[in-house]
């Protein structure tokens, strides 16, 4: 009959990581530590399958940021490594889904340059920076809450239950959030746009 001591030593042998998670969740420094620093060459290689060698060291970055304010949602018990893997391919997809936004800005942009004349940049180019700003400072006037849903459910795509999983809120409280921040942010515009006019 095994004890709960060899439980505990089958457990750690079978999935280390969610062990190291557990402990760090429970305060343990050391363990967190030695988690990020194993788990950094499986992150490494699904960034390098996903991107391509581009991007690879901020992506793994970008990737250790999320687990890091996410670790609370982590279910000790559970396998860890699926848990990682959705975080890193999601977080690759946000990457590549930005880069192929900058690829299409930085063509128009240089659509820009070569039909335009040696002058000022063209209306349409200083129309979209300045509504971006609106945008962006709209969405700084939000709430925390609403800012997170904004967040997970509009700029990640996630559904209400992914993303349950990796904010603070339930998938009802987050559906709430999210209609009242887009009615929030349709006032902000439109009162931005009345006072320009």
């Amino acid at each position: 009959m095994s004890t709960p001591k060899d439980a505990v030593c089958s457990e750690a042998a079978s999935d280390p990581w969610g062990v190291w998670m557990a402990r760090a969740q429970r305060g343990d420094k050391q363990a967190y530590h030695t988690l990020l620093q194993a788990v950094e060459p499986y992150l490494r290689a699904i960034a390098r399958r996903m991107l391509g060698h581009e991007d690879v060291d901020d992506a793994v970055q970008e990737i250790l940021l999320v687990v890091h304010g996410i670790r609370h949602t982590y279910q000790p018990g559970r396998p860890f490594k699926p848990w990682l893997s959705t975080i890193a391919t999601r977080r690759c997809v946000d990457l590549l889904r930005r880069r192929q936004r900058e690829g299409a800005r930085m063509g128009e942009a240089v659509d820009a340059e070569t039909f335009a004349d040696a002058g000022p940049e063209p209306a349409d180019v200083v129309a979209r920076v300045q509504r971006e700003v609106r945008i962006r400072r709209a969405v700084d006037g939000l709430s925390p809450g609403q800012r997170d849903a904004v967040h997970l459910l509009h700029l990640q795509e996630l559904s209400p239950r992914e993303a349950e999983h990796q904010g603070r809120q339930s998938a009802g409280a987050l559906k709430v959030a999210s209609h009242r921040a887009l009615k929030a942010l349709r006032r902000a515009l439109q009162g931005e746009q009345d006072d320009a006019t």
